[in-house]
């Protein structure tokens, strides 16, 4: 059972993982065992797990290449596959509360006390070194539309497949947040041969749509030793630079007859930089100033039409990042590399902001 030392059959996958780590009948156990595995943690991942529905109701029939197989299929189940420490083990990747496991939506950076959701770090220009950005490709960032395939069981009958399709609606309740197509590409995402839960399939879907809505560019920068104690692969951190950062919904182009194409609605008055590659009065270079919109149109700066354009964030930017490893770097400094976590207005997790509204 859920955290026990029963032995017998389950559908939970952090003890069949478990198992299969410690096993040396059905598993690698005379490769890993006992001792390299961290079984508090498995333990907590199996609560939750068992606690919001995440079962893995399949047969394991085929001998796997085991670390794949298990972070394979941790994502699925909302859980981060870690080895830390020397130790394996599976950590739920979103926010749940500590006292039942449930997985907590609602959890907020200013209030965490309720949930696992915690900052564990914080970073500025004046700590790190050779920061870099490296944004995903415009392919790995297109919306597209999830087919999940699951399991409908039925008592002394034969099984069968259904499938929920959802893509973002093309208005999404946070205008900066790009929405989705009917000619978006259909991605499927079969689950069957384990997924038994119309309500997980559900969630799967909503949580992989918002991901690849949402998180667009990791970082990697060198950091102080003693600023990585107590810090592993999971936990979050906050950025604080002064360098000038740039939404990729936040940019556009205006026409030469005045007429404003961008993603999000840019507002009279909006500081933006702007470059024109045939405006000879500025020989070509890039500007800066004030946007001047009338109706519907841009009258100014000089030069505004037939420009390129992006809205100025000029000050100092705070974003939350997940350590994605921690490794030596040059120097005798440590590398850190961690990819976004887009948050809302009031601080909560954007990938777990859930409106009905906002899928099709």
């Amino acid at each position: 059972g859920v955290g026990s030392d029963g032995k017998g059959s389950s559908n939970i996958l952090p003890e069949i993982v478990y198992s299969l780590l410690t096993d040396s009948t059905i598993g690698a156990g005379n490769l890993i065992g006992v001792e390299a595995v961290d079984k508090p943690a498995m333990t907590t991942a199996a609560k939750f797990c068992h606690a919001n529905g995440f079962y893995w109701d399949g047969v394991i029939t085929d001998s796997q290449n085991l670390r794949e197989f298990i972070y394979e299929q941790a994502t699925t189940c909302f859980l981060d596959f870690v080895v830390k420490g020397g130790k394996f083990s599976l950590v739920p990747n979103i926010p749940y509360n500590v006292n039942n496991y449930q997985m907590d939506r609602t959890a907020t950076f200013e209030s965490p006390q309720e949930t696992n959701l915690k900052i564990k770090a914080l970073f500025t220009d004046g700590n790190t070194k050779d920061l870099k950005c490296s944004f995903l490709s415009p392919e790995e960032r297109k919306t597209f539309r999830a087919n999940v395939i699951y399991r409908v069981e039925k008592t002394n009958g034969f099984a069968k497949n259904k499938l929920i399709s959802l893509r973002l609606d093309n208005n999404q309740s946070d205008n900066s947040w790009q929405g989705g197509s009917e000619d978006d590409p259909v991605e499927t995402y079969d689950c069957s041969d384990w997924l038994t839960s119309s309500t997980h399939a559900d969630q799967f879907a909503k949580y992989s749509l918002r991901t690849r809505q949402l998180v667009d560019h990791g970082i990697t920068m060198n950091v102080a030793p003693q600023s990585v104690i107590g810090l592993s692969p999971g936990d979050m951190f906050t950025l604080y630079s002064q360098i000038t950062h740039t939404s990729r919904f936040s940019n556009g182009i205006v026409l030469p007859d005045g007429t404003i194409q961008s993603q999000t609605s840019i507002s009279n008055g909006d500081t933006i930089y702007y470059w024109n590659p045939n405006d000879d009065d500025r020989n070509g270079e890039v500007q800066s100033g004030t946007i001047a919109i009338s109706g519907t149109k841009a009258t100014g700066p000089s030069g505004i039409r037939g420009s390129v354009f992006t809205k100025a964030q000029s000050n100092a930017s705070d974003r939350i990042y997940k350590i994605e490893s921690i490794s030596y770097g040059e120097d005798g400094l440590i590398e850190l590399t961690g990819s976004i976590v887009p948050i809302t207005s009031s601080g909560k997790l954007a990938v777990l902001e859930w409106d009905s509204n906002d899928f099709v």
